[in-house]
């Protein structure tokens, strides 16, 4: 893994983008998926899979707001159609069990659509600290892997859409071409993380402007 060319492709920041309420447990239990979340404030995972709405879930004087799935439930039939070896619903699941990331370029879109309808709060990481930290458990993604309001061949996905950033960054950029389903290679577009990220590493990680 050559983490210079990574950093090079990523950005020397990084952003998770969160309803501003989910700050003052996010400086106390660090990030947590919402899969996660969920289940710790006595919610089965499965059960929030599909939202229409930002899930506000309270427990015990906490207060947690998951953003929704409407990108999932707009392309309903794509989603039940051009996962591999998914439907929807455990489609959303999986996302669920992610903590997401956006590249700065790329990040400004997300944001713009989570802050429409609630206040928000974005957290600015180090590239280099978040990958060196988390080598194992973080993923590339060459599209917002939740989305499925953009069709053809290219929104076709499943587990091989996640390039673990340990392969290194050509064979991310070649996995969809190898597969015939671009002409060209990826770039990054999402970065996710698959374990809790706590709050004293967050804190040593900010980046902010």
């Amino acid at each position: 893994m050559n983490v210079d060319a990574l950093i090079r492709a990523i950005g020397p920041r990084v952003a998770h983008c969160t309803a501003s309420e989910n700050m003052r447990g996010i400086e106390t239990h660090g990030l947590q998926s919402g899969a996660d979340l969920a289940t710790r404030l006595g919610h089965p995972a499965p059960t929030i899979a599909l939202r229409d709405d930002r899930l506000r879930l309270v427990h015990d004087g906490q207060t947690v707001r998951l953003n929704h799935q409407r990108p999932i439930l707009y392309g309903l039939e794509a989603a039940n159609r051009i996962v591999d070896g998914y439907d929807a619903q455990s489609w959303a699941e999986q996302l669920d069990r992610r903590i997401f990331f956006w590249p700065e370029r790329r990040g400004k879109a997300f944001m713009a659509s989570v802050k429409r309808d609630v206040p928000i709060s974005v957290l600015w990481l180090d590239t280099r600290g978040l990958v060196e930290h988390f080598a194992d458990h973080l993923w590339l993604s060459p599209l917002n892997s939740g989305n499925f309001t953009q069709g053809g061949a290219r929104a076709i996905r499943g587990d091989w859409l996640y390039v673990p950033v340990t392969a290194g960054l050509e064979t991310f950029r070649e996995n969809r071409r190898k597969r015939g389903l671009k002409g060209t290679p990826d770039s990054v577009v999402e970065l996710s993380l698959t374990c809790p990220l706590p709050a004293t590493t967050l804190k040593a990680l900010r980046h902010d402007p």
